[in-house]
C-alpha cells in the first residue's frame, strides 16, 4: 500500500503550482472596458496548510461509503467530484506514483456515482429534484426538442435524440439559460487541456453524465423525460460543486462549518469565493481557493483589472446586510450560502448587461450595425491579436484588403468569458438564442410560413421569405443553411457558422470536431 501511504502522509501538506498564463488573466480588464497595464499575480509555489486547532477540508481521496459524505448529507456524484478537486501533491515523483495508483479508482468511482445519479432521477426518487421540476424542464425543453431530428421509433416506443442532437439540445439549454458553455456539451467542442487526470476527469462530467444516460436507455435515444433527468442532474452537481467551492472558501479562513463569524468575516468569505471564481481564467485548476493569503491577492487584483468588481462587490455588501437582518450578528455558514447564491446571479447580470453594453459600443462603429467592424477600426477599440480573431471565426478576411471583425462572433467567443469552473464557463449571452427559441415554438406549434414569415419581420429581421424558402425546402432548423440565413437576417446578433463546423451542409446539427476554448490558447491573444 505504498501509494496509499503517500497520499496519506502528504494530504495536509502539499505544493501547489499557480502556473497562470498572464494574458489570459488579463482578458477581464481589456474585454470589460479598461486597457489596464496590470500584470498578472506572480507565479509562486503556495504552501497549503491547516489552520492550527481546526480540520480543513483537504479534499482526499476517500471511499463510496465515506462518513464524511453521508454526514454532509451529499450525493455520490457530488462526494466524488469535490475528492477529485483536492490539492496536487508537492512532489512531481510523488504525484506519478500517487496518480498511478489511484487514477483508475478515480474514474472508475466518478463512474459508479453518476450511474447512482442518473438511476436515482430516472426511478423519480432523487432528494435534489421532484416530478414537478422534471416536468417544468420537459416544457422548456419541448420546443427545440421538437425541431430536432429523432431517432427511428422502435415498435410502440418513440424515438428520442440521438446522442448529437441531445448534446446540442443540453448545450443551447444551459447557454440560453445560464449563458454557461458547458464542458463536454458545446457543439464546437472543447479545446482545454486539463494539466492532471482528476481535473480532466471533472471538467468532462457533463459528457460522462450523457454517456451514462445513454448507456441506460438503449437505442430508442433520448426522450424529453430522460433529458429533463439529465438538466436536473447536471444542475444538482454543478451546484454541489459549487457549495464545496464555498466551503472551502470558508475554511481557509479558519472557520470549521459549525463555526460562525461576523459581518466583515462574511464579507471576506465571499470576496475570496467570488475573485477565484473570476481570476480563474486559464481554466486548468478547479475553482477551489487554496489559501487566505493567496486568495486575498486574487481578490486585490480582480478589484484593480475587472471592471464588473465594483458591482460584485456591493451584492456581496447587500447581501451581508440582509442575512444580519434575518439572523443577528452571528453568521454561519447557511448565510454564507444564501449570499452565494444572490451573488453568483447577480454576477450572470451584471456580467451579461457589460456584453451588451459592449454591443452597443461596437454597433456604433462603422459597419458596427450590420454586424461587421472593420478591423483597422477595432484595432483602435480592442487589442485582440489577428490570429485569434481568425480562430474564433470572427475576422472575415474575404476582402483580403479590408478584413472586417464580425460583431456576433466575436462576443461569443472564449476571450468575452466572465468566470469558471471545472465545468463551465461563463460567458456573454447568446442573442440569437431568443431568435432561435421563437421560430421553435413557431415551428413546434405548426404555425403556417405566413406566421413565421410575420414573426422574423416583427423582431426587426431581413429576408424573411429566404427562410421560408428554406424550410419548405427540408432545411434543418439548427443546420448551416438557416444559420447562415440567421446570421444575413440579424447579423449584430448571430454569428456566422463556421464551415467546419458541420459534417455538411445537410447536418441538422454543429459537429461537435471544431475546438472552441483553444482559441483562447492562441500563442498571443491580446496586442498592447
Amino acid at each position: 500500500m505504498p501509494c496509499l501511504f503517500i497520499v496519506a502522509l502528504l494530504g495536509s501538506q502539499c505544493l501547489v503550482f499557480a502556473s497562470l498564463v498572464e494574458t489570459a488573466s488579463l482578458m477581464q480588464s481589456r474585454l470589460r472596458g479598461s486597457k489596464t497595464a496590470e500584470t498578472s499575480i506572480s507565479s509562486t509555489e503556495v504552501l497549503f496548510e491547516e489552520p492550527k486547532g481546526k480540520t480543513v477540508p483537504n479534499f482526499a481521496r476517500f471511499s463510496d461509503d465515506d462518513e464524511s459524505c453521508t454526514t454532509q448529507g451529499l450525493s455520490p456524484g457530488v462526494c466524488a467530484l469535490s475528492s477529485l478537486a483536492r490539492p496536487t501533491l508537492a512532489s512531481h515523483r510523488l504525484r506519478k506514483v500517487a496518480g498511478d495508483c489511484d487514477e483508475k479508482e478515480s474514474q472508475e468511482r466518478l463512474e459508479r456515482a453518476l450511474v447512482a445519479e442518473i438511476e436515482a432521477g430516472l426511478a423519480g426518487n432523487h432528494s435534489a429534484f421532484n416530478a414537478q421540476r422534471l416536468q417544468v424542464l420537459q416544457k422548456e425543453l419541448q420546443p427545440l426538442y421538437a425541431t430536432l431530428p429523432h431517432e427511428v421509433p422502435l415498435a410502440d416506443i418513440e424515438g428520442g435524440l440521438g446522442l448529437s442532437s441531445a448534446r446540442y439540445l443540453l448545450h443551447q439549454y444551459f447557454l440560453r439559460t445560464h449563458s454557461w458553455y458547458v464542458r463536454g456539451l458545446n457543439p464546437a467542442g472543447d479545446g482545454r487541456q486539463p494539466p492532471e487526470h482528476k481535473e480532466a476527469l471533472r471538467s468532462r462530467v457533463a459528457g460522462h453524465l450523457l454517456e451514462v444516460l445513454e448507456r441506460k436507455v438503449g437505442g430508442q435515444g433520448l426522450n424529453l423525460q430522460t433529458l429533463a433527468v439529465f438538466v436536473a442532474t447536471l444542475e444538482h452537481l454543478l451546484h454541489g460543486d459549487e457549495r464545496q467551492r464555498l466551503k472551502q472558501s470558508w475554511a481557509v479562513h479558519d472557520l470549521d462549518l459549525q463555526d460562525v463569524t461576523d459581518a466583515v468575516g462574511l464579507q471576506s468569505v465571499l470576496e475570496v469565493f467570488m475573485a477565484h471564481f473570476v481570476y480563474s481564467s486559464q481554466k486548468s485548476d478547479s475553482g477551489y481557493a487554496l489559501t487566505l493569503a493567496k486568495g486575498r491577492e486574487e481578490v486585490s487584483f480582480v478589484a484593480r483589472v475587472y471592471d464588473g468588481w465594483r458591482s460584485v462587490h456591493e451584492a456581496i455588501r447587500e447581501g451581508v446586510k440582509k442575512q444580519i437582518s434575518a439572523a443577528g450578528a452571528d453568521l454561519g455558514f447557511s448565510s454564507a450560502a444564501a449570499v452565494a447564491d444572490e451573488v453568483l446571479e447577480s454576477f450572470r447580470t451584471v456580467s451579461g448587461s457589460i456584453c451588451r453594453d459592449m454591443v452597443s459600443s461596437l454597433a456604433q462603429m462603422p459597419g458596427g450595425a450590420d454586424g461587421a467592424v472593420p478591423l483597422a477600426e477595432m484595432r483602435k477599440k480592442d487589442g485582440e491579436t489577428t490570429d485569434y480573431l481568425r480562430a474564433a471565426n470572427a475576422l472575415d478576411e474575404s476582402n483580403a484588403q479590408k478584413p472586417v471583425v464580425l460583431v456576433a462572433n466575436y462576443m461569443l467567443g472564449p476571450s468575452n468569458c466572465d468566470g469558471t469552473t471545472s465545468f463551465y464557463d461563463l460567458c456573454c449571452p447568446d442573442a440569437c438564442a431568443g431568435h432561435r427559441a421563437e421560430l421553435e415554438r413557431a415551428l413546434a406549434e405548426k404555425r403556417s410560413m405566413e406566421d413565421v414569415e410575420r414573426l422574423v419581420l416583427q423582431r426587426g429581421g431581413r429576408f424573411a421569405s429566404e427562410l421560408r424558402g428554406l424550410l419548405e425546402d427540408g432545411q434543418a432548423l439548427h443546420g448551416r443553411e438557416v444559420s447562415m440565413w440567421l446570421h444575413q437576417a440579424f447579423p449584430l446578433q448571430c454569428p456566422r457558422p463556421a464551415v467546419s463546423g458541420f459534417l455538411g451542409e445537410s447536418s441538422a446539427v454543429p459537429d461537435a470536431k471544431a475546438e472552441f476554448q483553444a482559441t483562447a490558447q492562441v500563442g498571443s491573444l491580446f496586442e498592447w
